[in-house]
């Protein structure tokens, strides 16, 4: 998978379409706790990931199924190695035709029992593998059936896998879940610096205990861990982007702790920063995009 901005992605569309679709071949990678404006699909063509959402509950991502991550949603990526497709449908978009948007959220089953409905299942599963044909070929008029295909995969979702939430309880659920978006927001911009605990709490007006508690109950780690967690992609952006000495990255990221952030990365990525460096410059398809 890319890895996404760390808290908010800004979703870009490809040239000629109004959505962003590609085949994404990933060695293996986490994505830290975030979130889009954009409807994200992914369909796994090869291996498997593991998606885990702001509510704590988890789902596993094996070849032949595909997840459905509404927008605004907080969640992370533990990727596998795995061949996927990714489609990423921008809020704007689906604004233009679906009234009140904000409003619905999109849940499907992947081990239906209805006859009925694993029929629909395997429908929904061939129009996201069309698309991906029609693109990959793109023979004259290519747009015109890639987006009769994207509108079809759209309005199915709308009639059979979507369901719509009263405003007061959207608003209720949202409070602090956007409270927990402000403080990520903080901790990424200020993650370049010596950052505590007690500043980040004291600058939302928490106690840190609380916060502490808070954070972790959406998120599924306290706001130090996730501290390190954006470290952590921004060094291996810069270990695959930049040559820069992996002192240097550790600095710029503010890792004056050598020591300690050495034994975090080699206990996310199961190796050195020298060597995680080596393995993505010999993986042509290893892609980052923070």
């Amino acid at each position: 998978m890319e890895t996404p901005g760390i808290h908010h992605e800004i979703v870009i569309s490809n040239f000629d379409v109004d959505v962003r679709f590609y085949l994404s071949v990933d060695p293996g990678s986490y994505v830290p706790p975030h979130w889009h404006n954009s409807l994200e699909m992914v369909y796994m063509i090869e291996g498997n990931m593991v998606i885990q959402y702001e509510d704590g509950n988890k789902q596993n991502l094996p070849a032949g199924e595909f997840s459905i991550v509404n927008s605004h949603t907080i969640h992370s990526i533990t990727a596998f190695p795995n061949k996927a497709l990714l489609l990423q449908i921008p809020a704007s978009f689906l604004e233009k035709y679906i009234p009140a948007y904000d409003l619905i959220e999109f849940h499907v089953n992947m081990h239906p029992d209805n006859p009925a409905e694993i029929t629909r299942l395997e429908r929904l599963k061939k129009i996201f593998m069309d698309m991906y044909i029609i693109y990959d070929i793109r023979p004259d008029g290519y747009l015109l059936r890639f987006n009769s295909l994207l509108y079809d995969l759209i309005y199915t979702l709308v009639h059979s896998y979507s369901s719509r939430l009263i405003e007061s309880e959207a608003a209720r659920r949202n409070k602090p879940i956007n409270q927990v978006k402000e403080i990520m927001r903080y901790i990424e911009n200020n993650h370049n610096r010596k950052l505590t605990a007690t500043e980040i709490a004291r600058e939302f007006g928490y106690n840190p205990d609380y916060l502490a508690c808070f954070f972790k109950k959406h998120i599924g780690m306290t706001p130090v861990n996730y501290l390190y967690e954006i470290r952590l992609a921004k060094i291996m952006h810069d270990l695959y982007k930049t040559d820069l000495p992996i002192h240097d990255i550790f600095e710029k990221h503010g890792c004056t702790n050598y020591k300690h952030i050495m034994k975090l990365f080699k206990k996310r990525y199961g190796c050195t920063p020298r060597a995680k460096r080596l393995e993505m410059q010999e993986t042509p398809a290893y892609s980052l995009d923070i």
